[in-house]
């Protein structure tokens, strides 16, 4: 697995932040089929909440803008 993710932004609000980033993930699990890939690309937004001295995620959700390859990667066979 390749989980790669980039052109960070972030609003701050007091103790609290919005933040958006790109995403792309690729997955690889060897198959009899050779079907062994798939690749997500999208974006991922979160919501982060200070909590003393760190930053917790306190919503985070990844909107697909395509996926390709092998749908059923996690089936057998």
């Amino acid at each position: 697995m390749h989980h790669q993710a980039g052109n960070f932004k972030v609003r701050l609000d007091g103790d609290e932040a919005d933040a958006f980033c790109y995403a792309i993930a690729s997955h690889y699990l060897p198959k009899p089929s050779d079907r062994n890939t798939r690749v997500f690309v999208g974006s991922y937004d979160f919501r982060l909440r200070k909590d003393g001295a760190r930053w917790r995620i306190a919503r985070f959700r990844f909107d697909a803008k395509y996926v390709d390859g092998n749908l059923e990667l996690e089936k057998s066979a």
